[in-house]
């Protein structure tokens, strides 16, 4: 088993959502493979005003920089890099690493800096130097990163499978008929809340019975109201509000498809779409970042989930054909056994990486 020391750095829960996640579950990987950890919580927490965000995030970063100091002995640091301006963040922390002549694993969580080139991440890798690789959610954001900082970078695919938690849900029965969508996010308008409520409207003046179901938080208190309002004009639909645990399972048993119209330009691998994946359930969503990768191509929606026609229709036939439903179901479940398979050999793509950095 191996035993160097890793130095953490990214943002741990709370706040919960998507990079968080990933981050602790990737330390999580790590650790159970036998290496020694130290961490650099990156997380502003929740501050409660813009102010106090950024003031947070700076004392983060600098006790970030105190736990690389204070662990000479530590060979790689683990950087999780942010979307926007944190990359500044990331930049003196990149600085403080190369002085100290460590090698730097950089994972990508953000197509941020990928629909165009930022000059803050080329600094960070002219910065990192000679040892530096670089983990990338799909084969689309890989390719990117070479065109936009260069095609010397040594990049390696591994999707965030590797770190998601198998949903305990019982999977989908030959007689279950459909009779509900979800939605489930961190929820703003960005994340395509308004696009899933307009597709429920567009179901019901077609004459369906099914309903739906919204969890997650939301970001704000107008959101909520938005979603209420329009969940009662609709009809048949139910805000849960935000589940984790036991909650998201009993959430993921109750749907039969979940539909994701994010219209967020950053969007990367949403986790959520693993999650209902790997629980056998139906998924469609926008062809955005990496999701090309995730979804069927007959169940993607444009990026901004502008023409629902298509999945309403689709929607449609599988209400009203329990035939055409558990074909699409069998594919699902399908689908499922191939994800398994591709998470055990993505996590330990990973463990590798981390191994035998200067050889890769």
């Amino acid at each position: 088993m191996p035993s160097k020391m890793i130095v953490v750095a990214g943002p741990l829960p709370p706040p919960v959502h998507g990079a968080a996640l990933i981050t602790r579950r990737a330390a999580d990987t790590l650790r159970a493979a036998g290496f020694q950890l130290a961490f650099g919580d990156t997380s502003p927490g929740d501050a409660p005003d813009r102010w106090r965000h950024h003031f947070n995030r700076a004392r983060a970063y600098a006790q970030c920089g105190r736990t690389i100091l204070r662990h000479p002995e530590a060979s790689i640091l683990y950087l999780s890099l942010s979307g926007g301006y944190g990359l500044l963040y990331d930049l003196l922390v990149v600085v403080l690493t190369r002085w100290l002549g460590k090698t730097i694993a950089f994972h990508h969580h953000s197509f941020a800096y990928l629909t165009k080139r930022s000059a803050i991440l080329a600094s960070i890798v002219r910065m990192a130097g000679a040892n530096q690789f670089h983990i990338a959610l799909c084969p689309r954001m890989a390719t990117t990163l070479s065109e936009l900082y260069g095609k010397h970078l040594r990049t390696a695919v591994i999707s965030n499978l590797a770190f998601i938690d198998l949903p305990t849900v019982e999977l989908r029965s030959c007689e279950r008929t459909f009779s509900a969508i979800g939605y489930l996010s961190n929820i703003s308008l960005e994340k395509g809340i308004g696009r899933f409520l307009d597709l429920m409207a567009r179901l019901r003046e077609s004459g369906s019975g099914l309903t739906a179901r919204i969890a997650g938080p939301c970001a704000d208190l107008e959101i909520e109201h938005y979603i209420k309002r329009r969940a009662n004009e609709i009809g048949g639909i139910e805000y849960v509000g935000p589940v984790y645990d036991d909650a998201k399972v009993h959430f993921l048993s109750s749907i039969d498809v979940l539909v994701f119209p994010t219209r967020y330009v950053n969007e990367a691998q949403p986790v959520v779409i693993y999650e209902a994946q790997m629980a056998g359930i139906i998924v469609a969503a926008s062809s955005r970042g990496c999701i090309a990768n995730m979804v069927p191509e007959e169940l993607l929606l444009d990026p901004s989930a502008s023409d629902l026609d298509g999945i309403a229709e689709q929607i449609l036939v599988w209400e009203k054909s329990v035939a055409d439903f558990h074909t699409v179901l069998n594919e699902a479940k399908r689908n499922r056994a191939a994800l398994l398979v591709q998470r055990e050999d993505d996590a330990r793509k990973f463990i590798d990486l981390f191994e035998a950095p200067a050889t890769r």
